[in-house]
């Protein structure tokens, strides 16, 4: 009977459905991987920085916003839709990108040098050449300077161009 007993014990046993295996642990993080840093702001700009442009033929600084891609914006507005390179700039005129002399202030000007940036302080509006306003340093005469500036794009830069015959 014992045996029996324990025939029937091992065959109960045996036809019993057990528990699910119990899941696996979790693998612990290795030491040597860094934490991760938290979400970078979508769009984090710096303090306002001045940012010159021609408008209605006189130089004007306005604020603009760089964010921390190097975006700028002014008011919102991307600085390239905010203050395109239009007619009011050289930088896209058959004329400028040709090199070609221009007659302005009773003068024939060529271009010289390489273009450069300038404060809103460092010129004054002179003449306008094809509704680009041309500028000479105040301290020239205004009616007949050696040197005059034409702004090629915003951001103050200017390309020099001497009075022809001059060295």
């Amino acid at each position: 009977m014992r045996t029996s007993a324990l025939l029937l014990v091992t065959l109960v046993a045996a036809c019993t459905r057990g528990s699910p295996p119990a899941p696996p642990a979790p693998v612990p993080p290795s030491p040597r991987s860094a934490p991760v840093p938290p979400p970078i702001p979508s769009v984090t700009f710096y303090p306002d920085i001045p940012f010159c442009v021609v408008r209605d033929g006189h130089l004007e600084s306005v604020d603009v916003q760089v964010s921390f891609k190097g975006d700028s914006v002014w008011r919102g507005t991307p600085i390239a839709q905010a203050f395109p390179t239009d007619s009011t700039y050289a930088g896209n005129a058959r004329w400028y990108l040709e090199r070609e002399p221009i007659s302005v202030a009773g003068g024939l000007y060529v271009m010289y040098g390489l273009p450069r940036i300038l404060a809103t302080t460092d010129v004054v509006p002179a003449a306008t050449f094809r509704g680009v306003t041309v500028f000479a340093e105040p301290r020239d005469d205004l009616r007949r300077p050696e040197v005059i500036y034409v702004p090629t794009r915003p951001g103050c830069e200017f390309q020099p161009y001497q009075r022809a015959g001059i060295k």
